[in-house]
């Protein structure tokens, strides 16, 4: 059954977790490749003091310009707005780098340390909708520098529902805190994808509890992800298994995120 992996890192410098994990490109590929996943999408952590932001745009691009197989997101850094011609200068860069190939927008909110509704990040919610891409935002609440409340599904839900013309897609799944609410952000332009929770979801909430909630959403708003080489892929994937049927898995696996994609120009096969 293919699988097709909605969220992977790759970093320019090449580590993350404290320089414990490898996060170079030809090892991540090789890495996915050894599961005989071909298809991925690439994002960035949005850290400036870990990695910098032009340099880890730089290299998404010379990774899709390389692997057709590949789907890289931008990165972006929002210190800099306040200052004059600061929302300007973030646009017209989001652009620059949509123009060169990036087909997407990930926005951390614990690493950028602001809420979902953060008024920096309306012109780059508004701008993703303009240009048909998705954003994808971090929901778990316990990833620092920034605070628990950051990703709150409060702030969240404002967002998905005034800018109804963007796409987004729920990284993490909410996390044990706030799994509960996810059906409430579940309106036409939101989707979901898994990485690096399953495994405190069976341990915490439960192999069934999962199930109704993932019944709940929907099995087509649904995407796979690990969160891999940072999280244990395989694990992930036996989870899943045992989370969703067998005729719903072959479209959380892969054929959700391919249909998904075609709206993007994603992958051309």
């Amino acid at each position: 059954m293919e699988i097709i992996d909605a969220h992977v890192h790759s970093l320019a410098c090449g580590i993350m977790c404290g320089g414990q994990v490898d996060v170079r490109y030809k090892t991540v590929k090789e890495g996915l490749k050894s599961r005989g996943i071909d298809k991925a999408v690439f994002v960035p952590i949005n850290d400036i003091s870990w990695q910098p932001v032009d340099e880890m745009n730089d290299y998404m691009i010379s990774i899709i310009k390389n692997d057709e197989d590949i789907v890289g997101f931008i990165d972006i850094d929002i210190s800099k707005m306040h200052y004059a011609g600061g929302i300007k200068n973030i646009e017209t860069k989001i652009v620059e780098l949509y123009e060169r190939g990036l087909k997407g927008i990930k926005i951390h909110l614990q690493n950028l340390g602001v809420n979902g509704d953060d008024w920096r990040l309306l012109p780059i919610y508004r701008l993703a909708g303009e240009l048909n891409i998705p954003v994808m935002i971090h929901c778990y609440p316990g990833s620092s520098p920034g605070l628990i409340e950051n990703s709150h599904p409060k702030y969240i839900e404002k967002i998905v529902r005034v800018f109804h013309k963007t796409s987004f897609i729920i990284a993490h799944f909410g996390g044990v805190p706030y799994f509960n609410l996810m059906p409430w952000l579940n309106y036409d332009n939101v989707y979901f994808e898994t990485s690096g929770v399953l495994p405190i979801f069976k341990k915490n909430i439960g192999i069934e509890k999962v199930k109704l909630i993932f019944e709940e959403i929907g099995y087509d708003k649904i995407f796979f992800g690990s969160d891999f080489p940072t999280e244990d892929i395989d694990i992930q994937i036996d989870i899943m298994r045992e989370v969703v049927n067998k005729e719903n898995l072959k479209y959380v696996f892969s054929e959700n995120i391919k249909k998904f994609g075609r709206q993007f120009n994603w992958w051309k096969k």
